[in-house]
């Protein structure tokens, strides 16, 4: 048949050329002969499979030439392929496709050549059908147990597949009231599945043989197969476990506690709860005990006489009626007890103290220990206080040698001596007194003006000082007595100018007021520093990889960068919120945490709390609130932090995050409102500059909650009209800045600060209150002192000095720190002369 035939009968023809060494390998007298034989005539293939054939070319008669081989007789849906051909053998590969007629078929194998007879070679063909697609269902476990309110063990389900490669779903047949199924994967493409039954607390207990687990799938007939589940009520028991399973108490001391939590597993009996292996001298208590709930506290109290050193070996125990007793390990470390000894107590200056009004003072306590006493000593006052007189310990408790005791008068404080008494307590020892008398003298001159550099280091007390009475006229010297300086402002406005010489420097300061501020009390420098805080350490736990923690107690601050300890310096004592907000170094998100403990008070130099950043109770993801900025200049860029504050009226700042860039719209993060109790306020800042880094603009707003402002945007404050700067002339160089047009919302006072480039020891800063410039237009000026009596030209800049300068301005409605919705802001700009 010829070739073209075939393919019309739907038939495939291919072919293949066995060359010989010769160029034609014709002989005319002896043409040769060819023959083809295969290694099998028959076979049998199923739909969707194949079969090779191996073909051998036999020459004879000295023939050598090319011999072509084709097969042909392959039905629709079966392909004959030749491969491996040489001089005298091919493979003949046969696949069968899945939609082929059953049936038997002759492929036969052709050899042709130039000259020669044509040779083939049969192979009979039998097509078999595929099997029915089907699956079946075995498990590696038929019979399971399962205890009331568990769910294991589980049972893998392994699928035999036959013919078929669709999903199964599983099911399961006949289940127990209170009993779930749950396969993984469910349905399974592959050949398995985890079969996990759940059984509720409340399910029947017995045996259920009746269940079956079902497969089905498209195509294939549904399967079952069988399983026997017995379900069982647990067994009572209960376990034990201790919030602290190691404590270190002291001597004649029964602190700290721990809390025996109770897990308990069908059984809702009293658990009578005991301590093995106590030292001698010790003794437990368990509150409640027998203990009917999941928890009791153990006290452990240790006679002063009990031996010191660490037990290991401590164990509480939990028994009860129809349950195995159980235990949990306890450590217990022993210390000395408070060594026997005393104290005394002195001050520094001793007896007696002088302050003047509106002035303050620091007087030492001294604590004078004897015969190795070490004990924690708590210091108080009594006494009559006058008015406008305060008295503060810091600290008020202490196991070093000293406290310092600071006075604060006003000037409304009676002018005469004040005796107090200074105690001093501790545990097992008799209290300790010392008496001190304050006497509070009026500062020296007279004016309704008085101004105070008593509490100053000696760098910052004024080396000169004069006043003008008015806003034009002359400037007079005033003579100080102790660093205080009196004079009088008869007229509604005045000026103030002082000069400071620290080493090698000299700084110029000009203050104008309205007689009202001049005269509304001491104008105080400098106040005595508060007694100096106490170092506090404490420990940081899940803190994120890249994250770092900002912690905030009493207004001061520590940034832990790992899981562990950190240190905070200068903490006043008493009991303030502990907060913590978790961030990246140089970015804020919706992965930052928050943790607030509240009323912690440190002692023995540690917070008692962890700040666990994922501690349940809490803590919580960091609230984020969507919003947007206005008045954001082209070519300036913008920062924004946030501060937290709690206490109510003590209004104590905790910093969240700072420096964050900002956009005109921007995500701010803080406190979400379940953490949030009374009056509790967030402070969101923003710093803006220009690219030149010449003009900046500062925002401070209170609200409470974060949450989204698109409606109710931040408000940059309004634009700074730019200052015409100068010198005025004269015997040095008097920086002058001239500005019109100041918005109404500047509306607190205005600065001007310089430096002298060329001679870095000189500055200068001259302010004004709003009340003295008294409108829009503001014209700052350092004054022409040369004729000054006392004033030095060389504490200004030369006339040829190069000197920047910077004029800001500030206003807002910030009647308090902690007001909702007040709102403080600043805009500054800078140059050259």
């Amino acid at each position: 048949m010829h070739p073209k035939t075939l393919r019309l009968y739907g038939l495939a023809l291919f072919g293949a050329a066995l060359f010989a060494c010769s160029s034609d390998g014709t002989d005319n007298n002896n043409p040769g002969t060819i023959a083809l034989t295969l290694d099998q005539t028959s076979g049998t293939v199923q739909q969707g499979n194949q079969t090779t054939v191996n073909a051998t070319l036999t020459r004879g008669g000295g023939f050598t030439g090319t011999v072509t081989l084709t097969v042909t007789g392959a039905p629709t849906g079966v392909t004959g392929t030749l491969s491996n051909v040489t001089n005298t053998s091919a493979t003949i590969t046969i696949v069968v496709g899945a939609a082929t007629v059953p049936g038997t078929y002759p492929i036969v194998l052709h050899g042709t050549a130039s000259g020669v007879t044509e040779a083939t070679a049969t192979y009979s063909l039998t097509v078999t059908a595929a099997p029915t697609p089907s699956i079946s269902l075995a498990l590696t476990s038929a019979t399971l147990t399962i205890v009331q309110g568990a769910s294991t063990p589980t049972t893998t389900v392994n699928i035999t597949r036959v013919n078929f490669t669709g999903d199964v779903t599983l099911s399961v047949n006949g289940l127990p009231t209170g009993v779930t199924a749950a396969f993984v994967p469910n349905p399974a493409n592959g050949n398995s599945s985890v079969l996990t039954l759940t059984v509720a607390p409340t399910a029947p207990v017995g045996t259920f043989t009746t269940l079956s687990v079902q497969g089905t799938g498209t195509g294939i007939t549904t399967v079952l197969t069988p399983l026997s589940l017995t379900i069982v009520a647990p067994t009572p028991s209960i376990s034990l476990a201790l919030t602290n399973a190691t404590l270190t108490i002291a001597q004649g001391a029964s602190t700290p506690t721990t809390t025996v939590n109770i897990t308990r597993v069908a059984f809702a009996g009293d658990v009578t709860l005991s301590v093995n292996n106590l030292p001698t001298g010790v003794t437990a208590a368990f509150v409640p005990n027998p203990a009917n709930g999941t928890s009791a506290v153990l006290t452990l109290t240790v006679a002063a006489g009990a031996p010191t050193g660490t037990f290991t070996t401590l164990s509480v125990q939990g028994s009860g009626t129809g349950i195995t007793t159980v235990t949990t390990p306890l450590s217990l470390t022993i210390s000395a007890g408070v060594p026997a000894g005393d104290f005394t107590l002195s001050t520094t200056p001793p007896t007696s103290v002088s302050v003047t009004q509106g002035a303050n003072a620091n007087v030492t306590v001294n604590i004078n220990r004897t015969g190795g006493n070490t004990s924690d000593i708590a210091l108080t006052t009594t006494g009559t206080l006058p008015t406008g007189m305060t008295l503060a310990l810091l600290p008020t408790s202490t196991t070093t040698n000293s406290s310092v005791l600071t006075i604060t008068t006003t000037g409304a404080t009676p002018v005469g001596a004040t005796p107090i008494v200074i105690h001093g307590n501790t545990t097992g020892l008799a209290e300790q007194t010392v008496n001190l008398t304050i006497n509070v003298t009026a500062p020296s001159g007279s004016g309704n003006v008085t101004v105070s550099f008593a509490g100053c280091d000696p760098a910052d007390k004024a080396a000169w000082l004069a006043f003008m009475d008015g806003t034009s006229g002359t400037w007079t010297q005033v003579t100080g007595t102790a660093d205080v300086y009196n004079f009088s402002i008869t007229q509604s406005k005045g000026s103030l100018a002082y000069v400071t010489l620290p080493t090698g420097e000299s700084s110029i300061f000009v203050q104008n007021m309205t007689q009202a501020e001049f005269t509304a009390g001491t104008l105080t420098f400098c106040s005595a520093p508060g007694p100096v805080g106490t170092t506090v350490n404490g420990t940081a736990a899940n803190l994120t990889a890249t994250f770092i923690g900002n912690i905030s107690f009493g207004g001061r601050s520590a940034i832990a960068a790992a899981n562990g300890p950190f240190q905070m310096l200068n903490v006043p004592a008493g009991t303030f919120d502990l907060i913590g907000y978790m961030h990246q170094l140089a970015a804020v998100g919706i992965n930052d945490r928050v943790f607030v403990k509240r009323a912690e008070t440190p002692a023995a130099g540690s917070f008692p709390t962890t700040v666990d950043f994922a501690a349940a109770g809490t803590s919580s993801l960091a609230v984020a609130g969507s919003t947007s900025l206005t008045g954001l200049n082209g070519g300036e860029t913008a920062t924004h932090g946030m501060t937290f504050y709690t206490g109510g009226s003590a209004c104590t700042p905790s910093s969240l995050y700072s420096g964050v860039a900002t956009a005109a719209n921007f995500v701010m993060y803080g406190v979400p409102s379940g953490l949030e109790i009374g009056c509790d306020m967030h402070s969101i800042n923003v710093i803006v500059s220009d690219a030149g880094h010449t003009s900046f603009k500062f925002l401070l707003e209170n609200f409470l909650d974060v949450a989204a402002r698109a409606a109710t945007p931040f408000v940059l404050p309004a634009d700074l009209p730019t200052p015409v700067a100068s010198d005025a002339g004269g015997p040095y160089k008097r920086p002058q800045v001239v500005v019109t047009g100041i918005p109404a919302e500047y509306n607190v006072s205005q600065s001007l600060i310089f430096q002298d480039l060329t001679d870095v020891g000189k500055s200068g800063f001259i302010s004004a209150t709003q009340g003295w410039t008294g409108g829009a237009n503001v014209t700052l000026t350092l004054p022409n002192f040369s004729g000054v009596t006392g004033f030095l030209n060389a504490w200004a800049p030369v006339t040829s000095d190069n000197v920047s300068w910077s004029f800001s301005t500030s206003g807002g409605t910030l009647a308090s720190v902690c007001g909702a919705g007040n709102r403080f802001v600043t805009a500054s700009k800078s140059g050259s002369l």
